[in-house]
């Protein structure tokens, strides 16, 4: 009821500035807001469940999945219509998606649209359509998006999602500043390019809420496990399984007995997506998704890690590496004596990034803050404070702090990682 009211004084708040708008004043860009109305206003709904003594986070189950319509507007102009819902003919479902982000008031969603479309609107015929999309909240403020992105862009990870910040009415009702953006998924053409036989896991803490699972000797003291997003639960078969779980079970021996690893990984891609995590000060470690590919299931292809993902705990490690460096995998990559493959790479990753890499990001930050797109994000963050009772800092604010947090990053980790024997 207060969101309604709320929307209600907001546009009579905008009618009453029209009535006292100049004619002929420029029209303020905004960023682009999603309606979607399920079918006769169906409420989306789940079960929250806590871990099994010893395993960790909060999570959901047994989401609905209601059929819906859904529209993308932008300074009156519909960018996109999905029509009403029809099972593989058009419209869309919306399901509650997350972890512990999912306990939330604000939730995050998971789109499935009937007919593939290509959300960002890049125009090139069917080379970025697909139908599975998220719609997530960046729990520490916009500009944390924006940054991680850019230095998975910068860093070199292979893909990086597109995203797009938007307003979001659900059923009528406003939600506020949610982030458009492409999920994880096998798409040879626009996502992640791996084969039919290949594969995308993910090192998991809530592996205990999925069906399909596994561990290896390494893991089974660990908070997390192995899942899939592609083969999913419902199609994988059991070779699958065993295929995959043995590769990263000689990986784990090799690691961890033998002492040698390098020949099952690809190890630009792992010292890559470590040293972004280092850049950025990534506070968690665990909980920042950690996808792994595998192109097929040949022994030519091996084990890449990518693309980073969520960015809420970033900046949050001053002085000190990030969380992630300290996970066992990466701890016994860096310090083993006899293959030095990754350590290598890491360090050299590092030489060919430091002088370039945090001008760009610097450079990128400043333009968007003085764009026009900024100017709108920053109106939707003051939206977005009243409507939720937050207090995010402005998109100026954001940008000053985080312009600061890296400068003083680069001198940190240029010391650190010349002084460190890796």
């Amino acid at each position: 009821m207060k969101k309604w009211l709320f929307l209600m004084l907001f546009v009579l708040m905008l009618a009453a500035c029209s009535e006292n708008a100049e004619p002929s004043g420029p029209q303020l860009p905004e960023i682009p807001t999603i309606e979607v109305t399920t079918v006769n206003g169906e409420a989306l709904v789940c079960d929250y469940v806590r871990p099994p003594e010893g395993c960790m986070g909060l999570s959901i189950k047994n989401t609905n999945k209601p059929g819906a319509r859904m529209t993308i507007r932008q300074n009156g102009q519909t960018l996109y219509d999905s029509g009403d819902y029809e099972e593989d003919l058009s419209g869309t479902t919306i399901r509650i998606r997350g972890n512990t982000s999912a306990w939330r008031d604000k939730k995050g969603y998971k789109i499935n649209l009937q007919e593939p479309a290509d959300l960002m609107f890049r125009g090139y015929e069917k080379m970025y359509r697909d139908k599975e999309w998220l719609l997530i909240n960046d729990e520490r403020g916009a500009l944390n998006t924006l940054i991680g992105h850019k230095v998975n862009e910068l860093i070199g990870m292979p893909w990086v999602p597109r995203f797009q910040f938007v307003n979001l009415v659900l059923n009528g009702e406003p939600q506020g500043l949610y982030i458009l953006i492409e999920s994880v998924k096998r798409n040879r053409r626009c996502r992640v390019d791996i084969s039919k036989t290949g594969y995308i896991i993910e090192y998991d803490p809530y592996w205990w809420n999925e069906d399909v699972w596994f561990e290896t000797p390494a893991t089974k003291s660990n908070d997390a496990k192995y899942t899939f997003k592609y083969p999913d639960n419902k199609t994988i078969q059991s070779g699958s399984i065993s295929y995959i779980r043995d590769y990263i079970g000689a990986f784990d021996e090799g690691l961890l007995v033998w002492n040698h690893f390098s020949e099952y990984i690809d190890t630009l891609s792992f010292a890559s997506w470590l040293l972004g995590h280092d850049i950025l000060g990534n506070y968690d470690a665990h909980g920042s998704n950690i996808y792994m590919t595998k192109f097929d299931d040949t022994s030519t292809s091996k084990l890449k890690m990518g693309p980073l993902w969520d960015f809420d705990a970033i900046m949050q490690t001053p002085g000190k590496w990030s969380n992630s460096h300290r996970l066992s995998y990466f701890v016994r990559m860096m310090s083993n004596g006899t293959d030095r493959a990754f350590a290598n790479a890491y360090r050299q990753r590092w030489e060919e990034v430091k002088d370039t890499l945090f001008v760009a990001l610097r450079d990128y930050l400043e333009a968007f803050a003085n764009s026009e797109e900024g100017e709108a994000l920053d109106r939707a963050i003051a939206a977005d404070n009243r409507l939720w009772n937050r207090n995010f800092p402005t998109l100026r604010q954001s940008t000053d702090e985080a312009l600061t947090w890296f400068e003083e990053r680069k001198l940190w980790l240029d010391a650190a990682i010349s002084e460190t024997d890796f």
